[in-house]
């Protein structure tokens, strides 16, 4: 392999880092705000309203997927790929802009005139009908507001992202129901005062965009050529078709317990749901500037640098969420029990989502790496295949296990989905992430879990063993990691980033 030049590689890494930071920090806030939302809106409402809403929101989240027809990643990807022709930059961004909100008109138009007879095919409750339209009026909104964030990551100014989206984002959501809450407001209400902290959102992404940055989308260009809108489709279309297999695969097993089960069902269910996707923090952090960094890595022909960077970061990934892993699975009734007594009911399903989710940080930014390194229709069809998969058997698993089987369904396909990602990489680009300090974190995370399971076995209040085991467990984890070595990469990264 080419293109080891180790001053590039701690440049890229630092990049990734310093997003990654930036982000995790954003995303942090992002699901402490989404947790208080969804905890004030279970205790306040009880589980049965919170199912309208927990509903509502999974299929607006589901069909924001495909709203932006590929077009988030597309910016991502041209963005970097032509930093040294802005007319080309430019035209590209418009393009993409008017793709996706094309698309965001027609879905969330359709969600609105359509709510009465998804409300009949699902949940079949009047009052659905009108959170739903509330839900396509926040798709609609939020469809925009990732063009900016999108723009923003190419960019690789991502604190803009996290400010509007990770921080403002949250806080305005969480004060926004709180109050309607406070003011005696159910279910449409709460979902009402989400539409105006999207709108407040939206309106803090457009001012950044205008003021802090100088790219603007423009459509006449002597860039608008017939082969560049060629190009352009042909990288997004694919995604856009693999959008919407990870819709099969993504959170409908959410709604598939709509359909067969009720609405209290969904209730638990997501709790569980949001509770496990605490696990996918660290690899959407990496995502966020590893995209272009391996864009821009791949089109200059420094693979070797490619693999370094991919190896580091799939082990930062995997021994962040080993350890959230290891957290919440010791502690699942714990947690769940916040939300109400009823909701640990969910603890089976939440030790099986945990797993998938594991799998998936374990594989770390190989569909990104595959994305990036033009196999597209790779990952169309990896989607497609899965999601197949996905639908026919949390139907089948339902109809056997019940609330259990969506999840058994969902982690099973997700786990191979990702292992056969990894297989893609190596044939495709002769890339693995993988070497012997993985048995570090796994060490560590053996030793902790057994560490944790002794406090909780000796405590017998709920909130004592949190209180105890978690600072108690971080301590053990990253003692033991310490004990066995730092990896010269992340030494050298420290140095780097302490010299800066």
């Amino acid at each position: 392999m080419g293109g080891d030049d180790p001053a590039t590689r701690r440049s890229s890494l630092a990049t990734i880092a310093r997003g990654g930071s930036l982000y995790t920090v954003g995303k942090v806030v992002s699901d402490v705000g989404e947790f208080v939302l969804h905890l004030l809106v279970s205790r306040w409402l009880g589980a049965g309203l919170y199912g309208l809403f927990a509903y509502g929101k999974t299929l607006a989240f589901t069909a924001l997927l495909l709203t932006n027809l590929g077009s988030d990643k597309s910016i991502v990807r041209y963005l970097p790929q032509y930093e040294n022709d802005p007319e080309r930059r430019r035209f590209l961004l418009a393009l993409a802009w008017l793709t996706s909100i094309a698309g965001a008109s027609v879905v969330a138009g359709a969600l609105f005139v359509f709510a009465p007879t998804v409300n009949a095919l699902t949940l079949d409750d009047p009052t659905f009908v009108g959170v739903l339209r509330l839900f396509a009026v926040i798709l609609f909104l939020d469809t925009v507001g990732n063009l900016l964030y999108a723009t923003f990551r190419a960019l690789e100014i991502i604190e803009y992202e996290v400010f509007s989206k990770r921080l403002f984002k949250p806080v305005m959501r969480v004060l926004c129901v709180g109050g309607a809450l406070v003011f005696g407001a159910s279910v449409f209400g709460v979902v009402a005062a989400m539409v105006v902290a999207s709108v407040l959102t939206l309106g803090v992404a457009i001012y950044l965009f205008i003021t802090r940055t100088e790219i603007r989308p423009h459509l006449r260009s002597p860039a608008a050529t017939r082969e560049t809108v060629r190009d352009y489709y042909n990288y997004s279309l694919p995604l856009t078709a693999k959008e919407a297999g990870t819709v099969m695969q993504g959170r409908l097993d959410v709604l598939l317990v709509g359909v067969f089960l009720s609405a209290t069902a969904v209730g638990v269910y997501n709790v569980a749901v949001l509770l496990a996707g605490v696990l996918y923090v660290p690899l959407l952090a990496a995502n966020q500037l590893f995209a272009p960094v391996a864009s821009r890595l791949y089109s200059r022909g420094k693979r070797a640098d490619l693999v370094a960077i991919y190896r580091a970061v799939t082990r930062w990934i995997f021994t962040s969420s080993l350890l959230l892993a290891v957290f919440l699975g010791v502690f699942r009734f714990e947690l769940l029990g916040l939300f109400g007594p009823e909701f640990t009911a969910g603890a089976a399903v939440l030790l099986l989502m945990l797993v998938g989710q594991l799998c998936n940080a374990a594989t770390g930014p190989s569909g990104y790496l595959l994305m990036m390194t033009d196999h597209q229709y790779v990952v169309m069809a990896n989607e497609w295949v899965f999601g197949v998969a996905n639908v026919i058997l949390t139907i089948a698993f339902i109809q056997l296990f019940g609330l259990v089987g969506a999840a058994l369904a969902s982690a099973g396909v997700l786990a191979v989905r990702n292992l056969t990602k990894l297989a893609e990489v190596w044939y495709f680009e002769r890339m693995s992430p993988y070497s012997r300090s993985f048995g570090k974190p796994v060490l560590a995370g053996l030793l902790t879990a057994g560490v944790l399971l002794t406090i909780q076995a000796a405590t017998s209040s709920s909130i004592l063993a949190l209180g105890v085991g978690i600072p108690t467990g971080l301590t053990v984890y990253v003692g033991v990691l310490w004990l066995l070595g730092i990896e010269p990469v992340d030494y050298d990264l420290y140095v780097q980033l302490t010299e800066e």
